[in-house]
């Protein structure tokens, strides 16, 4: 028998997930989410720090909230400055499975350990996905497939949407401590000894518990660990760190979170014939601080509301799909570029101009802080944040190089 769904969404995070949220509720289609962990909560990759745009945006609830903070702290060598910036951290697999139970509410139907391996094409059309669920392999058609499969891109690398070994690479760990925490801020720090080519952070995440975790840009790690040459593992700059500062205390590390970053400048192909490309798939992840969650949620909304005129029309074809993709470019894609141009200068910092960006960073006023949360800054405000050093000069023709790359 043939098995069939209005609509197939491969991936069960944050974007594909909200995607099926948001379209069950809207319309009356049939949604099938297929998602390779056995429990929606089984995935551990994110660190849960968001923003209002996440939370009040797409009315998530407090029960899934583990703490939120007025404000956010950035440090280097010899600096903290202290911005307006409020946030909140969320219980990521809890956070998941309110995704899912809401979706299912609105008549999605959430399929766990199902892993999606393939797309089914008929021609140029995408009309289906293979799928593996109890070593079986299964076959499941649909008018319109969502590739929500994160930075692996099972489905976008095969039609040519995002190519993931392209693309630059990072990686971050953190774990979740029971201990006394006396920050009631997001605190990041950029400082090559914490984090060679990459940050470090803690985060409040309720009474009597924190996270704490480093993570780097690969190409950045390899110049600025140690010798220049890399080759620590990133448990060693954990333990570091949280072994570094009196203002928290472990006593119990009871989860660990990790996951990689898979970005280039998000300016990818988002639609083909039959099927839509949300989230990390096509590497939706902001390329400056490596926000995922609210970037890969913005993608499935943008997604869903063209998806229903298509779905409405019955036509699912690439000119039907494509201003999802315009949209995207519209409002993310500058944006992007420019940060991804960014974020290649600040993770190559030297020591000196680290502390000189969290120093002009402090000086921000209230509204750039705000244009700084949402990655809408001018150029004024990079000017006013960029410590130049006349050794950046020599960087020119790679940062040149990036912003041409789509």
């Amino acid at each position: 028998m043939t098995e069939r769904a209005d609509v197939v969404v491969a991936g069960g995070g944050p974007a594909g997930l909200q995607f099926a949220r948001s379209l069950a509720e809207r319309s009356e289609y049939s949604v099938v989410v297929l998602e390779a962990n056995d429990e929606l909560s089984d995935n551990d990759k994110s660190t849960g720090g968001t923003f209002d745009q996440v939370v009040e945006g797409f009315d998530i609830p407090m029960s899934v909230v583990q703490d939120d903070c007025a404000d956010v702290v950035f440090e280097a060598p010899g600096a903290s400055e202290r911005l307006p910036i409020p946030g909140y951290v969320l219980d990521f697999p809890s956070f998941l499975e309110f995704l899912g139970e809401d979706a299912r509410q609105y008549g999605a139907e959430i399929r766990t350990g199902c892993r999606v391996t393939d797309p089914i094409r008929e021609g140029r059309d995408v009309t289906g996905v293979v799928y593996r669920e109890d070593g079986d392999e299964k076959r499941i058609y649909a008018d319109l497939v969502v590739e929500a499969t994160g930075p692996a891109a099972v489905i976008a690398e095969p039609l040519g949407m995002f190519t993931p070994g392209e693309a630059q690479r990072g990686i971050g760990k953190e774990y979740e401590i029971e201990g006394r925490y006396d920050l009631d801020s997001m605190l990041f720090r950029f400082d090559h000894a914490a984090a060679p080519g990459g940050y470090a952070w803690t985060f409040p995440a309720g009474d009597g518990v924190f996270k704490a975790g480093v993570c780097w840009v690969d190409d950045f790690y390899e110049r600025h660990g140690p010798d220049g040459k890399g080759g620590a593992l990133i448990d060693d700059y954990i333990d570091r760190w949280i072994e570094s500062d009196d203002r928290w205390e472990a006593e119990n590390r009871r989860v660990a979170h990790a996951g990689q970053a898979v970005l280039n400048n998000s300016l990818n192909r988002r639609a083909v014939d039959g099927l839509v490309a949300i989230g990390d798939a096509v590497s939706s992840i902001n390329p400056l601080f490596g926000e995922g969650i609210r970037p890969g949620m913005e993608s499935a909304a943008m997604a869903v509301d063209v998806a229903l005129d298509a779905l409405d029309a019955g036509d699912t074809s690439r000119e039907r799909l494509a201003p999802y993709e315009r949209r995207w470019n519209d409002e993310k894609g500058f944006h992007w570029r420019v940060q991804r141009v960014v974020g290649e200068l600040l993770y190559d910092f030297t020591a000196d101009q680290q502390t000189q960006f969290v120093r002009k960073a402090g000086q921000m006023d209230a509204a750039g802080a705000r244009r700084l949360q949402r990655y809408e800054l001018s150029l004024r405000d990079y000017l006013s944040l960029y410590p130049f050093d006349p050794a950046d000069v020599a960087k020119v023709p790679r940062l040149l190089r990036h912003v041409r790359k789509a």
